[in-house]
């Protein structure tokens, strides 16, 4: 007869553990950061034109790094188009979303997030953690590279913040080009 101690659990009572606290624990970071980044977000901000292209561009590169250190292999290139066409699709939805006005004393750019930007925000990272997780735990069973997963959730993100940080450029652009005046009217 096996006899087993009240302080010890059992290996399958650790993994369940491990796996709760996977989920728990990036749970209690995400949301306060989002809470504070929303708050952040909602008030107008100064809005600097080379900005909005120096980012997206530093964030497309280290993607492009991290992709050379293990490409991908050819069958799973069907992968990496998808998320970048819903990464530019989300991306390029919520900087349209974003509310850009000239600040009415000195004419300075300004730009607000919108409460439907946030909600696109908000269901494109419950929707990336759920795949992760969901994925993540279920990787053996259904035949999915971690690697691989990881390398199309990064593509995917370089893809909607270029495409968001494209979509206000053009944008801003055109305000600035509206307020000031021709030179020889």
């Amino acid at each position: 007869m096996k006899r087993f101690s009240a302080g010890r659990a059992t290996k399958k009572g650790e993994n369940m553990n491990a796996q709760a606290l996977q989920i728990i624990v990036p749970i209690l970071i995400i949301v306060p950061l989002l809470y504070f980044r929303i708050n952040r977000m909602m008030k107008p901000q100064r809005l600097k034109l080379k900005s909005l292209l120096i980012r997206p561009a530093i964030i497309i590169f280290a993607a492009a790094v991290v992709l050379t250190q293990a490409p991908p292999q050819p069958g799973d290139y069907v992968w990496f188009v998808l998320a970048v066409a819903v990464g530019a699709a989300g991306g390029w939805y919520w900087g349209k979303l974003t509310e850009l006005h000239l600040h009415p004393e000195d004419g300075t750019l300004m730009s607000k997030g919108s409460q439907a930007g946030m909600i696109v925000l908000i269901g494109l990272i419950a929707v990336r953690f759920g795949l992760r997780a969901g994925i993540g735990m279920e990787a053996e069973t259904l035949h999915i590279n971690a690697v691989m997963l990881t390398d199309v959730l990064i593509v995917f993100t370089a893809a909607l913040f270029a495409m968001r940080g494209l979509e206000i450029f053009l944008r801003a652009r055109r305000i600035v080009a509206q307020s000031v005046p021709a030179a020889f009217d």
